[in-house]
């Protein structure tokens, strides 16, 4: 395990010292490769990107013999009927497609099918290994992956998304695997995913829903709900303004798994890439702000209230975006001591320039449940 991590770093930073080696380095991969722990297999396949990764594209002489022998390493492990040798291959699979160029296009069909076959098998590593080949597939050839079939059968991309749609809803130990595959997908054939993207944002929404029932802490980690947002993310990258009429009801769903980078880092993406929805995204990000500092929705300053407040003795809490971002008060500037015309009244502001650094700062330990919301 130790000589396949150095070998995988060298592989990365040192072409003139292991091209020499490679060759060697290839034919010692093969029983690391079919290695009865999974952990070992994967490091074996990391290692095989690496040194791939060192040989030219442009030496088809020295490049295609590699090519050819690992190939057939592929098929052997595939023949081996057995859960190593089936999870060998689909790695094996992944990184000649990732790193050998257009050697894999005579071979794509049978990738194709060896990831369908092998996506139901029983063996956890097996299963995601398939699932993870299927994007790989719709990045390596597009045209290929959405093409239909022979006869007028169904495409890999629809044959890909049925089955990631259907698991995503089936299955809770795979629903984040699902979800990051069809983003990807999605990504590498966005024309042609249009077709799925209202069963896939459905899934979404479902399972956003499931959470909320659930009433998981928002502050509790939970891979489904990031593999989610950062679906969302993707999607909206691929797909544009064609993704804001099935928004609707996701946006407030996204709220109830409470603040963190992950909500953040999705919103940004969804505020770039579909502008109509950025009131939206602005409205409730000022509201969950507010319940978590004040524990109310977000009101924005009414000067006839606040005067009426004042006369009252009342405190008013507001926020006023796009000022400085500290707590402020309101008439400072007329004395000394800070106890202004408004009887020492605060404001408190959020500032413009970044909508996450508070959020992210001063949410994601403290719970927002869906009834506060």
């Amino acid at each position: 395990m130790t000589a396949l991590q150095v070998i995988e770093v060298l592989g990365g930073s040192s072409q003139v010292q292991i091209y020499s080696y490679v060759s060697k380095i290839f034919a010692s991969l093969s029983n690391p490769l079919r290695d009865q722990r999974s952990e070992v297999r994967v490091a074996a396949a990391r290692t095989l990107g690496a040194c791939l990764g060192q040989v030219p594209m442009s030496d088809r002489n020295a490049r295609n013999p590699w090519l050819n022998f690992l190939f057939e390493e592929q098929k052997r492990n595939y023949q081996m009927n057995s859960v190593e040798g089936f999870h060998g291959a689909l790695l094996i699979s992944q990184e000649l497609l990732q790193h050998g160029g257009m050697y894999m296009q005579s071979h794509f069909a049978q990738a194709c099918d060896m990831a369908l076959k092998l996506k139901d098998h029983r063996d956890p590593a097996v299963h995601r290994a398939a699932i993870a080949l299927l994007p790989v597939l719709a990045r390596y050839s597009p045209q290929e992956f959405t093409r239909a079939g022979s006869g007028g059968s169904e495409s890999m991309l629809g044959r890909a998304c049925n089955y990631l749609i259907t698991l995503s809803r089936a299955s809770d130990r795979d629903r984040a695997t699902a979800f990051l595959a069809l983003g990807s997908i999605a990504q590498y054939c966005s024309t042609e995913f249009r077709s799925f993207l209202e069963p896939t944002t459905r899934a979404i929404r479902d399972a956003l829903i499931q959470r909320a029932k659930m009433r998981i802490p928002p502050a509790e980690a939970d891979e489904t709900v990031a593999a989610v947002l950062q679906t969302i993310a993707t999607l909206a990258t691929a797909m544009g303004p064609a993704l804001t009429r099935y928004m609707r009801d996701i946006l407030d769903l996204m709220f109830t798994a409470g603040l963190s980078q992950a909500l953040c880092d999705s919103l940004l993406v969804l505020e770039r890439e579909v502008g109509q929805l950025q009131p939206a995204i602005q409205g409730r990000l000022l509201d969950m702000v507010s319940i978590i500092l004040v524990g109310v929705p977000f009101r924005p300053t009414q000067q006839s209230l606040d005067d009426l407040e004042q006369r009252m003795g009342a405190m008013s809490m507001h926020y006023a975006a796009g000022a400085n971002g500290h707590r402020a008060n309101a008439g400072a500037a007329t004395n000394g001591n800070g106890a202004g015309a408004g009887g020492g009244r605060d404001t408190y502001t959020v500032p413009a320039g970044d909508s996450t650094s508070l959020v992210v700062r001063a949410a994601s330990s403290i719970p927002v449940t869906v009834d506060t919301l």
